[in-house]
């Protein structure tokens, strides 16, 4: 929250406090900070229902989400709303960061990995059908008004995909802005959402729920390229964590996860290169579909 704080922008700072059992509540009204206005829920909403009731309460013009363990370098606020400013036609623009521990201390850099300042609808498509979500994290976003007033809100029926899914919403009437500069710091933690042992499960499931998008965007022939891709990049990670659940004697729940995940992915292709994978140490794959020229204008 200093982090936060000390920003040099006309702020307004909406905290939802999803019945946490900490001392984080009585932190925040500690610090007796006019700009900050509290919410309590009555009951616990999840990750994207406790957004969209923050979200539902902004006023500004632009809003940048924020998660409550991560950090802002100085000048984050101005530097996503200079893109934002820079490029009107991006409904949102999502920062570089660095991922810190429990100590805060820096356990990962980000890497440059070329996506430009501004990424076309067909980029974005390509970006989205092989890594998943292009902002690592909900704190690298900073959405406009305008694009809350026209997508609406985050599908709070999505446990853990539902960023993604509100991405791809935007993708359709806007363009994606990425901020280069690493003003934010991420933390990873043995108690987030995306490391509990039921999470690999609501992946699965809703990954499922999303591959009708990428029938939409890709025409046949390439789908089997990108879902072979696929079966490659996800594929292993459902793998592995159904294989887990099935040696501590959930063989049920696994059984259902596989019935599930030959449904989304071609399942000889998985075990092939989970078995690669395993005997030869095989390196990820590079897509077989050619990134598209970006031109965004």
């Amino acid at each position: 929250m200093a982090s936060i704080l000390a920003q040099v922008a006309d702020m307004e700072i909406i905290v939802s406090d999803d019945c946490s059992r900490d001392a984080s509540l009585d932190y925040v009204r500690s610090l007796k900070d006019p700009r900050i206005k509290i919410i309590e829920n009555t009951q616990n909403m999840g990750i994207f229902g406790n957004l969209n009731r923050c979200l539902s309460d902004c006023k500004g013009q632009y809003i940048q989400i924020f998660c409550q363990d991560d950090i802002m370098k100085p000048g984050y606020l101005s530097s996503q709303i200079a893109l934002l400013e820079r490029y009107p036609e991006a409904g949102l623009v999502y920062g570089s960061h660095s991922i810190i521990d429990d100590n805060s201390q820096q356990i990962a850099f980000v890497d440059n990995d070329t996506t430009p300042e501004l990424i076309s609808r067909p980029l974005y498509r390509w970006i989205a059908s092989h890594y998943g979500s292009l902002p690592a994290s909900l704190s690298s976003v900073m959405l406009r008004r305008r694009t809350l007033e026209t997508i609406g809100f985050f599908d709070s029926s999505y446990r853990v995909a539902g960023d993604l899914e509100y991405y791809n919403r935007v993708s359709e009437r806007f363009l994606v802005a990425r901020n280069c500069d690493v003003l934010h710091l991420v933390r990873s933690h043995i108690q987030m959402t995306s490391k509990a042992k039921t999470t690999g499960a609501a992946y699965l499931s809703e990954e499922y729920r999303l591959q009708a998008k990428m029938h939409e965007w890709w025409a046949p022939r390439d789908l089997i390229k990108v879902q072979r891709y696929r079966a490659n990049a996800r594929g292993r990670y459902h793998i592995g964590w159904i294989l887990r659940s099935a040696s501590r004697g959930q063989i049920l729940e696994a059984a259902r996860a596989i019935h599930l995940l030959s449904r989304m992915l071609p399942l000889h292709w998985v075990l092939m290169w989970r078995i690669r994978s395993v005997l030869f140490n095989q390196k990820p794959l590079s897509p077989f579909v050619r990134a598209p020229t970006n031109s965004p204008r």
